[in-house]
């Protein structure tokens, strides 16, 4: 008889955990969000794409997003206990509004506990009102992956949605990666030309044209 491995069986469990929670709390189907809002439900933290991860961690980005281009930077505090950034958005309707989002980190990752984050975005309510989430990530070493996920509170509808993310490490500077929200499956390739920087390129499935395409340019380095 085949055994799994207690990693794999409590990362798959913390998924299932955090699935649950968020389809319990909703009161019915998404309703599509407005292009405000929409906005607001990426780039909430440090993230995989879109979607906060469960870590807090420092690193610079700017992202062109749907024809929408917008500027983050995210700062570890107090080590590791703490990350603040903050979100500019350079064109449309946000043009020039400063964000700030937080997240606090509430478990600390081991061998086989994942890391979790609780976090606020738009902290100063500058698009509307704040939004809560919790998100967790875990790291399996062996495989070369990252699953991240988490449940936010929809600032309109007020019902709690799910996000999940995946990241798969395929070449030593090459990642592929994945991310749903809000009915939207993201997919696409993260490169690592140099230390710290990484050149991500995504697509959205079930998308216009115009607002299927995800670029990122990230520099993961403290400062």
């Amino acid at each position: 008889m085949m055994h799994r491995s207690p990693l794999l069986s409590r990362t798959a469990l913390f998924l299932a955990v955090t699935l649950l929670i968020g389809l319990a709390g909703r009161a019915g189907a998404a309703t599509p969000p407005d292009e405000r809002t929409r906005l607001r439900l990426r780039s909430m933290g440090s993230a995989c794409f879109t979607i906060p991860t469960g870590y807090c961690r420092s690193e610079a980005a700017y992202v062109s997003d749907d024809s929408h281009s917008l500027t983050m930077v995210s700062q570890k505090m107090l080590g590791k206990f703490a990350e603040l950034s903050l979100v500019r958005h350079l064109n449309g309707q946000v043009k020039d509004r400063n964000v700030f989002n937080l997240k606090l980190n509430v478990l600390e990752e081991d061998t086989f506990l994942p890391n979790i984050v609780w976090g606020v975005a738009d902290v100063r309510q500058e698009l509307g009102s704040k939004i809560f989430f919790f998100a967790g990530s875990k790291t399996i070493e062996p495989f070369g992956t990252t699953v991240h996920a988490g449940v936010y509170k929809d600032p309109i509808t007020t019902d709690k949605e799910v996000f999940v993310g995946f990241e798969k490490t395929v070449f030593p500077l090459v990642v592929l990666a994945a991310e749903r929200i809000h009915d939207k499956t993201t997919i696409g390739v993260k490169l690592r030309p140099y230390p710290g920087v990484s050149v991500e390129y995504a697509r959205r499935s079930d998308a216009p044209d115009d607002q299927a395409s995800l670029y990122r340019l990230v520099y993961l380095r403290s400062f």
